[in-house]
């Protein structure tokens, strides 16, 4: 019978084939770890304000020229209606105790033709 020999190169690329596997293996585990990191992250901060434009509120106030139309005062909001043009208006509410414009708005009217 003849005897088989044994060679060492075949043991050579499975070796580095169970090498090739685990280094595969491990970078393919990590990165998967990587990628829920990040994604937990972006996501508790997905919808969070950054709480410098939550205090910081608007200070400078600027009225508009015009005809002031009415001024009201209730629960410590200023309230002004001034008028610019022909049917443009602008309303502006300022808060009192801190003097912060709360909201403003422009109004346009346009006027409508009816034949009768």
């Amino acid at each position: 019978m003849p005897e088989i020999k044994k060679s060492s190169k075949q043991d050579v690329p499975l070796v580095f084939l169970k090498w090739l596997v685990t280094v595969l293996s491990v970078v393919m585990v990590l990165g998967f770890l990587f990628v829920i990191t990040i994604l937990g992250i972006k996501i508790s901060n997905f919808n969070t304000t950054p709480r410098n434009l939550i205090e910081l509120p608007i200070r400078d106030i600027i009225v508009p020229d015009g005809k002031i139309e009415n001024i009201d005062i209730e629960d410590n909001i200023l309230t002004l209606v001034v008028k610019i043009g022909e049917g443009h208006l602008e309303i502006l509410s300022i808060d009192l105790k801190d003097g912060i414009l709360l909201n403003q708005y422009s109004i346009k009217q346009k006027k409508a033709f009816i034949n009768k």
